[in-house]
């Protein structure tokens, strides 16, 4: 059995390394990333859509720069209407052509990105995304906005948006559906929008500087292949180490009966003849009254006037064992004898037979001996022509 642990642990340690390594390279893979930044090298064709309150009688302003790998904007913000505002949108388009698309941006669930902010603002970030039931096909207007706010101040700021938890605003739900209608998708995403807050400042030039813009999520597929996958191999692996162990204690089982042959019951013992008499009548004793329930070392004391330092001695000298171990011994391989004998025979009745009135711990001290209960055992030598007939 000590081959059979030690050939499992190898094997354990090596499918633990391989399913750790398979695991982590398929999380690895399944990192769905894509960079908005540059605009030409973006995976995501878009462009730069400026808009501002003038066309709702504002003045508010805003002038983008010219920069390659950069979203980099001023704005001015006036107080000439009630909620003044201006922003920048990345609409998407396709590609190498200036008319809108809708973007699958499900697979993502959080946008990243590097901002400065020159005063100290307040910004927000806008979705706008296709409502299967309430949007309609070229109205800008009736697509459902996603938004949340950040700050960034003139130091640069490392902002982190999750796409999962962006919020309608009430007065958009109030014209479009009901209050509770909170649920939403980014499978048709028309674009990404930078703007200001009711916070901004007005009055003032404020400058945005953003790089570094990038979508990320998780690619679940690959994953959850390989999982099944992996699951499937440590299937295999559990059948193989049930077909081994099987096997293992079974041979087990065999190099015990077949070491135990000399303690078999009296029947099948052949206690050759002893010059001191104390000894022999102490073999013929044990060999014959072991399925007494009641003998023990008193009994033993009693019936031969042997004292119990001197049955020690004769039984460390001619079997290497203690007198409760020898009894045990005796016992446990005529149940094995019985059970490997019987395929019908009752564990119980074969425990009140060799002595045991404790069926509980009779198993406990069989499983301890052959490492297997009783009717694992039983159910490994029947009729398998190992044991000595």
């Amino acid at each position: 059995m000590f081959l059979f642990y030690r050939k499992v642990i190898l094997a354990v340690l090596i499918l633990l390394s391989i399913s750790a390594g398979v695991v982590f390279e398929l999380f690895y893979l399944s990192k769905a990333q894509v960079s908005l930044l540059p605009q030409n090298d973006s995976a995501i064709p878009w462009r730069a859509v400026i808009s501002t309150d003038i066309d709702h009688g504002g003045s508010s302003t805003l002038r983008a720069r010219d920069s390659s790998y950069n979203i980099e904007y001023d704005f001015f913000l006036t107080d000439n209407t009630k909620y003044p505002f201006t922003s920048f949108a990345l609409r998407f388009v396709q590609q190498e052509q200036d008319s809108q698309q809708y973007v699958d941006l499900s697979a993502y669930t959080r946008a990243k990105f590097y901002i400065t902010c020159n005063p100290a603002n307040i910004l927000s970030f806008t979705i706008y995304s296709f409502d299967e039931a309430i949007s309609r096909e070229a109205d800008l207007s009736s697509l459902r906005i996603l938004s949340t706010y950040f700050a960034c101040t003139p130091q640069q700021d490392a902002i982190e948006i999750q796409l999962g938890q962006l919020e309608t605003p009430e007065w958009w739900l109030a014209l479009n559906t009901n209050l509770a209608n909170r649920n939403y998708s980014l499978k048709k995403t028309s674009s990404i929008t930078f703007g200001n807050s009711t916070q901004s400042p007005l009055g003032t030039s404020s400058h945005v500087l953003i790089s570094n813009l990038v979508l990320e999520g998780r690619n679940w597929t690959p994953i959850l292949i390989g999982i099944i996958g992996v699951s499937i191999i440590w299937g295999i692996f559990a059948w193989w180490v049930i077909k081994e162990y099987t096997g293992a204690l079974m041979k087990h089982v065999q190099e015990r009966i077949a070491k135990d042959t000399p303690f078999v019951a009296y029947q099948q013992l052949s206690i050759e003849p002893h010059k001191d008499k104390e000894r022999n009548a102490l073999l013929k004793f044990m060999v014959t009254e072991y399925p007494n329930p009641d003998l023990g070392m008193d009994l033993a004391i009693k019936q031969l006037g042997i004292n119990r330092s001197k049955i020690n001695d004769i039984l460390k000298s001619e079997v290497g064992l203690t007198f409760n171990t020898y009894l045990n011994k005796l016992r446990l391989t005529e149940a094995a004898r019985l059970l490997s004998n019987n395929a019908n025979i009752n564990v119980a009745e074969v425990a009140y037979s060799v002595g045991y009135n404790n069926v509980s711990y009779f198993n406990r001290l069989f499983k301890s001996e052959y490492r297997c209960t009783p009717k694992v055992f039983r159910s490994l030598t029947v009729n398998k022509d190992i044991v000595s007939e």
